[in-house]
């Protein structure tokens, strides 16, 4: 889990927030890059090891990562989407979790909850050390190739903007674009292609600048 964010951050966030009324203000610090920074966020990683055909963490050891709060509700999509653009990922769908366990091969995932909330299994279905978070309205998340992941049980709640129910921003790093589905049946070249995705220049879509994930 992340300790405190530094007070630098603290003060472009009540920036941030109070030009949320209008536009994103995009900043750009020595330090920081201020696309998207809140002071009550928190973050919590974990690194999920093989199981079964699911590579999940162990090719790679990028963790996987669930910042709660990382945007304010009530969330705008648009928004949101213009911070991870910012951010270097590219967003490409708006949709809810499919409730199949997956993951992609070919590069990673950043997820943002617009509405609604949602369990997530993240591991695969039957791993012991497989992990089960709950997804809020304004959390993101950070899937690393390789992990997988479905939707458990959509808790609901009402929507903000973006109708009823558990929906997402889902969004690719610029570069890594093509992304596929494996569902963990023994598909061939997955550990090959999970291991490409260590080249990817990969930035922190939720508050900018290097990964959060990398120390």
């Amino acid at each position: 889990m992340r300790g405190a964010i530094p007070q630098e951050a603290c003060i472009a966030s009540t920036f941030l927030q109070r030009s949320q009324q209008g536009v994103y203000n995009y900043m750009t610090k020595p330090k920081f890059k201020m696309a998207n920074v809140r002071c009550n966020i928190t973050i919590e990683k974990y690194q999920i090891p093989r199981y079964a055909h699911v590579p999940n963490t162990s090719l790679h050891g990028i963790p996987v990562i669930h910042y709660k709060y990382a945007f304010p509700k009530p969330t705008d999509a648009d928004k949101i989407e213009d911070v991870l653009r910012i951010n270097s990922w590219t967003p490409s769908w708006r949709y809810t979790m499919y409730t199949d366990s997956h993951f992609h091969s070919t590069t990673h995932e950043a997820l943002v909850v617009i509405s609604g909330a949602a369990k997530i299994l993240i591991g695969g279905d039957g791993n012991p050390d497989a992990v089960t978070i709950t997804a809020n309205t304004g959390d993101a998340m950070f899937m690393p190739a390789g992990v997988a992941h479905r939707l458990l049980k959509d808790i609901g709640g009402r929507g903000w903007g973006a109708g009823e129910g558990f929906t997402m921003i889902g969004a690719y790093p610029v570069g890594g674009e093509e992304w596929d589905m494996c569902y963990g049946r023994g598909e061939e070249g997955i550990e090959e292609k999970v291991k490409k995705t260590a080249g990817l220049e990969v930035e922190d879509p939720a508050l900018g600048g290097d990964l959060e994930g990398e120390d």
